[in-house]
């Protein structure tokens, strides 16, 4: 919202280029998307929470659209009151700007809708009927998937998935404890892989490498070396 803001602070649509210098444009629209956003959707998604379970996709898009698109038109006229003054302010524009804030709301609220029905994968751990570790609930949605594998960086532990990454302020042994599910072991004091993760293996000046699914690389330390051989992974 901050970078919606700012753009269209710089830009200056709807006749605000002509009518403000940079500074109170600025000011006008990081009050007029924040507060539109933050008022008109905070309404939607309640209305969409108490009444759209349930409902048909374009059924719950029209539940959400009126209130957002209400709110909006009713925060940008007192927005516009404020900043044009009401000598300037014609009741004629309410109309138009009823149309612009709904076609907004329309756009906004087809967006999130499609973000929450687009279909995901399943958990590998999900699929076989059990619970996915717990690891991954640290991960954001959108980067969940099959556990690769956990990496130390400072005191943070990167959390490997086939979707993304992800840092997490832990310790590793703290993180291995929440891998329930995942068959996997440990090949550095920093790194820890899951066993079906695991594709080759090769030496690269004299160091073991593990190389996973993702293409990523891991080196296995001498002290986890013996444990990694008797495992079958090089």
């Amino acid at each position: 919202m901050a970078v919606v803001a700012i753009v269209l602070g710089l830009a200056g649509p709807f006749g605000t280029f002509e009518r403000f210098e940079v500074l109170p444009r600025l000011v006008y629209w990081v009050a007029t998307v924040f507060l539109t956003y933050g008022i008109g959707f905070g309404l939607s998604m309640l209305a969409d929470a108490m009444w759209g379970g349930g409902r048909p996709l374009w059924q719950r898009l029209i539940l959400m659209v009126v209130p957002a698109g209400l709110a909006a038109t009713a925060i940008v006229t007192v927005i516009n009151l404020v900043a044009f003054g009401a000598v300037s302010f014609d009741p004629m524009d309410v109309p138009v700007l009823l149309g612009q804030c709904f076609a907004v709301a329309i756009g906004v609220v087809a967006v999130l809708l499609m973000l929450e029905t687009r279909p995901q994968e399943p958990v590998e751990a999900e699929a076989a009927g059990s619970a996915p570790p717990a690891i991954l609930e640290r991960v954001p949605p959108a980067q969940r998937g099959r556990l690769l594998a956990l990496s130390v960086e400072d005191h943070y532990v990167d959390i490997i998935t086939e979707r993304g990454k992800t840092l997490v302020l832990m310790r590793l042994a703290d993180a291995m404890r929440e891998t329930n599910g995942v068959a996997g072991l440990q090949i550095h004091r920093s790194h820890w892989v899951a066993r079906d993760a695991v594709v080759g293996a090769q030496r690269r000046d004299g160091k073991l490498m593990l190389e996973l699914s993702n293409g990523m690389k891991l080196p296995v330390s001498r002290g986890y070396a013996a444990a990694v051989k008797e495992s079958g992974l090089a």
